[in-house]
């Protein structure tokens, strides 16, 4: 019966002994691999304020918008995994590239109108901008 209680013992020790190191080996060098925190993002976009008009990229298509007066501020948020443009046909506007999860904003037109637009990455993707003053 000692002799089983000793083995144990011996056993334990040497178990625990396999999980530590000593102080004669150098410590793992961190990984200099990089890492991709935007994969699999839980931040919400940027939120414009609670008065400005807003286009959500969702989906792969554009939200409708209620008509804007001539120089309006316009928040133009991508919650879709891939990036969008929101590009005037005219060119009077363009956020350019919005990576996932990103927001900016465009300036509606000053002269009245319908301006219809497109995102430049998938052509598919189309919609228009009332502008009444």
């Amino acid at each position: 019966m000692k002799f089983r209680n000793a083995s144990l013992t011996i056993v334990a020790a040497a178990l625990i002994a396999v999980g530590c190191s000593s102080d004669d080996e150098p410590a793992a060098a961190p990984s200099t691999e990089p890492t991709d925190v935007t994969a699999e993002s839980d931040v919400p976009a940027t939120e414009a304020p609670d008065d400005s008009p807003t286009i959500q990229i969702e989906g792969f298509a554009f939200s409708a918008l209620d008509p804007v007066a001539p120089g309006t501020e316009i928040a133009v948020a991508n919650l879709d995994d891939a990036q969008h443009t929101l590009t005037a046909d005219d060119g009077s506007f363009n956020t350019g590239g919005l990576d996932a999860g990103e927001t900016t904003t465009i300036t509606a037109p000053e002269t009245p109108g319908t301006y219809t637009f497109v995102c430049n990455i998938h052509p598919t993707m189309t919609g228009s901008l009332t502008v009444e003053g």
